[in-house]
């Protein structure tokens, strides 16, 4: 399921994604419509999933990008 996220990902444009795990807090996927700004300005995540199961993570993750495509930039 992570290359299928990484695929979609990245066939998008003005998009910042940020990826972290560690014991504490599990698996993090953070993704960011940046609109042509800065990360520092991008405002809100519309995808954030925190997920113990690397695989989980990135499935959650995956289907919250498609939603958001399909809602704001018709679709993926």
């Amino acid at each position: 399921m992570e290359k299928d996220f990484f695929e979609l990902y990245e066939r998008q444009s003005l998009l910042a994604l940020e990826v972290g795990h560690n014991s504490i807090a599990d698996w993090c996927l953070v993704v960011y419509d940046t609109k042509g700004k800065g990360l520092a300005d991008a405002g809100e995540p519309v995808v954030n999933i925190q997920e113990c199961v690397r695989e989980l993570a990135f499935a959650k993750a995956y289907s919250a990008l498609c939603d958001y495509l399909s809602e704001t930039r018709g679709g993926y």
